[in-house]
């Protein structure tokens, strides 16, 4: 086999999740997204006629060991290994073995964000360190001599395709994931991107560092196709679209939601957005194509924090942006779509005055779920470093007793209720 793809085990007790964070990474103790950036790889490969396969050692539960058998098994001559900023010490440890077993054998580390890390990487045990970009990069750089050991970018390798930072111009270019080599099953849902980057550039943000500031997405008809496919090719549970703003063009995200409801589309599936970005004719419309959850980053519920993480502009803007996120979270649950707020805890100058007005806001807004979140100082974020470990730590716990207290809500009222809804909800007209 010329061409291995390895998603790399952990060699502690979380475990690596390197699509997180828009491939920034993350350890985690247990919530993990399929490789789709692996999956994207391999048909991009596959699509160049080269001989390739796939190894997911996460998803398939295999320690470091096994994963060496597997490789000298194959006996691959290029060796693609996924890694990420979030995930570093992990990664390093695998290449450093990979090495010890095969010293003659060329290992790219790739991931959108390991362009961090690079020397790192090297230090490790890499031959190469493919920054940018990967899915059409990698394929190109496999199809002919490898260039000298060290970074290689992906604008150099297809300068149509990248920009000057190695990021995808037309990601409607990209071939289809190649599930079927992936033990997806494992994670028990599937996904997709409709567009990648966002227009805002929020100082906290990490999808703008690793996306770029350009909204770009694909035709909405290719997404609703794809959507199609995996119900119809594979027959997952669940479908989690993962740009990080899909309703920014509402229109487009209109086009999403009919084209699917014309082709009676069953799959329950969900998305993320800013909270602006959605209305109740909106949310009803996605309802009746089947999205089942929305997730929103409120950020925080203290309106001078918001103003002081540039979230809003003024006073005045997070008033009004507190409020509509109100009448956002009503209307999703009346059209039966959940809803996953998000807020951060540890931003910088944060208080414990900011976190008591962020609970008792989302007490009163009553999302289905919420998630209070460690604020991540990743590469270039403008916001910079927040507070320390255990300053979070103590910060968040007046956020999980209102977190425990939601989830407790849920599940003694509102499944079994929102189920109903929903069945009722199909035989409304528009």
């Amino acid at each position: 086999m010329p061409v291995l793809l390895l998603n790399p085990p952990s060699t502690t007790d979380l475990l690596p999740n390197r699509e997180g964070t828009a491939s920034f990474g993350a350890m985690s103790t247990g919530f993990l997204y399929p490789p789709h950036t692996l999956a994207v790889i391999l048909a991009a490969l596959r699509e160049a006629e080269i001989d390739a396969g796939l190894v997911d050692a996460v998803g398939e539960e295999i320690g470091l060991e096994e994963t060496i058998d597997r490789v000298r098994a194959l006996q691959p001559d290029l060796l693609g290994v996924y890694a990420s900023w979030g995930t570093l010490d992990v990664d390093k440890q695998a290449i450093s073995a990979l090495r010890a077993a095969f010293p003659q054998t060329p290992i790219v580390a790739l991931g959108t964000g390991v362009r961090y890390n690079g020397e790192d990487l090297l230090a490790a045990g890499a031959s190469h360190m493919l920054a940018g970009d990967p899915e059409l990069a990698f394929a190109r750089l496999a199809s002919g001599p490898l260039p000298d050991p060290g970074i290689v970018k992906a604008h150099d390798l297809l300068p149509d395709e990248h920009n000057f930072a190695g990021l995808l111009r037309h990601p409607q270019r990209l071939p289809r994931p190649a599930w079927d080599a992936v033990p997806w099953q494992k994670y028990g849902f599937l996904t997709l991107f409709g567009s990648r980057g966002c227009d805002d550039n929020c100082a906290y943000c990490a999808y703008v560092r690793a996306q770029g500031r350009s909204h770009r997405q694909r035709p909405a008809s290719d997404v609703v196709e794809e959507m199609l496919w995996l119900e119809r090719s594979f027959g997952t549970r669940r479908v989690m679209a993962r740009d990080p703003v899909f309703a920014a063009e509402r229109a487009w995200a209109m086009d999403v939601a009919e084209g699917l409801i014309a082709a009676n589309f069953h799959t329950p599936w969900e998305c993320e957005s800013r909270p602006e970005h959605f209305d109740p004719t909106l949310l009803k419309k996605l309802a009746r194509a089947g999205c089942t959850t929305i997730k929103i980053g409120v950020e925080s519920g203290d309106p001078e924090e918001l103003v002081r993480i540039g979230r809003v502009e003024d006073a005045r803007h997070a008033k009004t942006y507190l409020a509509y996120i109100h009448e956002v979270v009503a209307a999703a649950k009346r059209y039966g779509i959940n809803v996953r707020a998000y807020v951060m805890v540890g931003l910088p100058d944060q208080t414990m005055d900011n976190i008591q007005n962020t609970a008792a806001y989302v007490r009163e807004l009553r999302p289905t779920f919420f998630h209070p979140r460690p604020y991540v100082a990743y590469p270039r974020v403008i916001l910079g470093e927040g507070l320390s470990e255990a300053e979070t730590e103590c910060l968040r716990r007046p956020l999980l007793d209102v977190q425990r207290d939601l989830a407790t809500e849920y599940a003694r009222q509102h499944a079994p209720l929102r189920r109903a809804w929903r069945k009722l909800l199909f035989a409304i007209p528009d």
